[in-house]
């Protein structure tokens, strides 16, 4: 027998209320706040990525689905959705659009990982991005937005967790500083830690590999690191969830495993779904629409995994029933 190819899955009617109820609510708040839907190709060349996420990552050193085509071009299935976003931004003339440019998207993403509950090597997402502010209120909305949009699905107890990791002004400091602390112990970081400590320490601390994770303990922390514009920009952001009722904890241990972010990241984290517990994940990403070739313009973005929402919203007790009926 066929059998699909691992780590896909199938998605049976009985689930689709899940997905329809997820995929209304992302469109009908995401309008609320002004965001508009996108559509952009499933593949883009490979370049996009190595560019725009970073050739010192996970995701393209071991993750992408990478095949060339009949021309002879390398193309890439899409690993996750911002740099597909910012290429289209650019490519249709949008930089000069009234600023913030607001967008969503959901979309189908492709990792080679090792599949299990909540991760699968065919993923979907929701994401939202919004450029041309580099206002730390502009990441307060965006967090608003995510948080709008999972209590609006009937998830509970997501708790928002908060870092900051600079920018490329003080962020070479942090880096020699990592560099110093994981010196000593070179040896035992795994090989891939080993090159990173290299081209990216930052990255160390984003290894799933529990030896490197347990190195990582009493590493030094970015927010004692961060020039003056950047510690601002953290406090106002603080400030600014404050004053909206959100609550949030600052977790120096949350630096995403992309290249492109500055400054602020972020994480919802559920308490009710075991291992893969972040349901969102995003931050500010100012480089990157320079990085690609377009103009100098600010952005941030999150996606969340609609897998691990639906197991989220079932832990949370939400109970849909198909409305298909004879």
């Amino acid at each position: 027998m066929i059998q699909k190819p691992r780590g896909t899955i199938d998605i049976m009617p009985e689930e689709m209320p899940y997905w329809y109820k997820i995929e209304q609510t992302a469109r009908e708040v995401s309008a609320l706040y002004g965001f508009s839907e996108l559509r952009f190709p499933t593949f883009e060349s490979t370049e996009l990525f190595a560019r725009g996420v970073g050739d010192t990552t996970d995701v393209v050193q071991k993750e992408m689905y990478t095949f060339t085509d009949r021309e002879g071009r390398s193309l890439t299935l899409l690993p996750e959705g911002t740099a597909g976003v910012a290429r289209a931004v650019i490519e249709n003339g949008r930089c000069s659009d009234a600023m913030p440019l607001k967008l969503f998207y959901i979309i189908n993403c492709f990792r080679y990982e090792k599949p299990q509950a909540g991760r699968s090597r065919e993923f979907f997402q929701y994401g939202a991005e919004l450029f041309g502010s580099d206002s730390a209120a502009a990441d307060a909305t965006m967090i608003a937005l995510a948080k709008s949009v999972i209590e609006g699905i009937g998830i509970t107890g997501a708790a928002l967790h908060i870092n900051s990791i600079g920018c490329p002004s003080c962020r070479p400091e942090y880096h020699a500083k990592l560099r110093e602390f994981f010196a000593s112990n070179e040896d035992k970081l795994c090989p891939t830690c080993r090159e990173r400590l290299k081209t990216n320490p930052l990255r160390i601390l984003d290894c799933k590999n529990e030896d490197c994770k347990r190195l990582t303990e009493g590493a030094p922390k970015t927010i004692d690191c961060l020039c003056e514009p950047c510690a601002g920009h953290f406090g106002n952001l603080k400030s600014c969830l404050s004053a909206s009722g959100i609550d949030y904890t600052v977790d120096t241990s949350i630096v995403r495993g992309l290249d492109y972010y500055t400054r602020t990241v972020f994480e919802f984290i559920s308490d009710k779904i075991g291992a893969q517990s972040t349901i969102c994940g995003g931050g500010r990403y100012d480089g990157l629409i320079k990085q690609l070739g377009g103009p100098a313009l600010p952005g941030i973005g999150f996606a969340m995994g609609i897998t691990r929402l639906i197991l989220a919203m079932k832990a949370s007790g939400v109970e849909l029933e198909s409305g298909v009926k004879p």
